[in-house]
């Protein structure tokens, strides 16, 4: 009788050590890390207004999880024409600006910004971005998919409709900029039940007093411009690319957007099209595009001009823009 109560105890003693290994385990799988740069708590610090400081807290975290479910397509397959010769033997993405590959900003960027998922679309000379980046990078996980012809911009999205399932930026990779991208996708999700994209725009005066110059003709001869039919709705109701004539008013296309799956409906012919020149205009017509306007203070360049580059390195080494 004694034995059996003595193992008894035992048993029980032994049910609770596993009930409470069994615990620690599941609480462990639920712990998570999120890591927030400064400016988060800045303002934190700086906050005013009604709810506690762990409500916000909560609401961050939130929204950290939700950026972390899109993913950004970087458009990093072309050739860099205008850059020869030294597009011949580098991919355009990689060119060298303050001794750095140009792509490794724009993918800074999106780090800072709270996405990890990245696909990279290549194409010739793309092994070299390959070798670079790797499959892992500062914390960003980073798949490729290649095209083994010129797809242009809309075919190498369309290439990559596998690993699209929802909501999903697209940006070019030969620009230069430090455009927030959260505040981007914000304004694309408080619209999405109305379009299918959203255009990330410039002021064309705006643009001009950035980069210390005055309206000359012919400025925007290689640039997108579009238009909006009022500051307060902003769906792009006109797309030139090029303009076809020196443009005094209207915004430029910076190569960033943000879709929605149902833009791949649009992309089912698109190997050797634009996305920009050939699927925005259909997408414009059946009114899918809203417009979201950078603030003045904003800083772009599109980087793939020998002139412009050269512009690029300038800023750089100026300090005039923390990028």
């Amino acid at each position: 009788m004694l034995l059996s109560m003595g193992k008894t105890k035992k048993e029980q003693k032994l049910k609770e050590l596993h009930k409470n290994l069994l615990e620690r385990w599941q609480a462990m799988v639920h712990k998570f890390t999120v890591e927030f740069p400064e400016s988060i708590w800045k303002a934190i610090q700086d906050k005013k207004g009604a709810g506690s400081i762990k409500d916000f807290l909560v609401r961050l975290i939130e929204k950290e999880f939700e950026l972390r479910k899109n993913k950004v397509l970087i458009l990093a397959g072309g050739e860099g024409a205008r850059l020869k010769p030294l597009t011949e033997t580098i991919p355009k993405a990689m060119i060298p600006v303050g001794y750095r590959p140009l792509l490794e900003y724009n993918l800074e960027l999106i780090a800072k910004s709270g996405i990890t998922d990245i696909v990279l679309l290549i194409g010739k000379l793309g092994n070299r971005i390959m070798k670079h980046f790797g499959q892992k990078w500062n914390g960003l996980d980073i798949s490729y998919v290649s095209e083994s012809t010129n797809l242009d911009t809309a075919g190498a999205i369309y290439n990559a409709r596998n690993l699209v399932s929802d909501t999903f930026i697209v940006m070019n990779s030969d620009i230069l900029t430090d455009i927030n991208l959260v505040s981007l996708i914000d304004y694309h999700k408080n619209h999405k039940k109305d379009v299918i994209a959203t255009v990330c725009g410039i002021g064309v005066n705006d643009y001009y007093q950035t980069m210390g110059k005055t309206a000359d003709k012919g400025l925007f001869s290689d640039y997108g411009v579009f238009y909006i039919d009022d500051i307060i709705n902003k769906l792009v109701t006109r797309f030139e690319e090029p303009p076809t004539k020196s443009q005094q008013s209207g915004y430029i296309n910076t190569g960033i957007y943000v879709f929605e799956p149902q833009i791949m409906d649009y992309l089912s012919d698109s190997e050797g099209k634009s996305i920009s020149g050939d699927t925005l205009p259909h997408l414009i017509d059946d009114n899918k595009v809203k417009a979201y306007l950078c603030p003045k203070n904003v800083f772009w360049i599109d980087v793939a001009h020998p002139e412009r580059w050269s512009k690029a390195w300038d800023v750089l080494f100026s300090g005039a823009f923390e990028i």
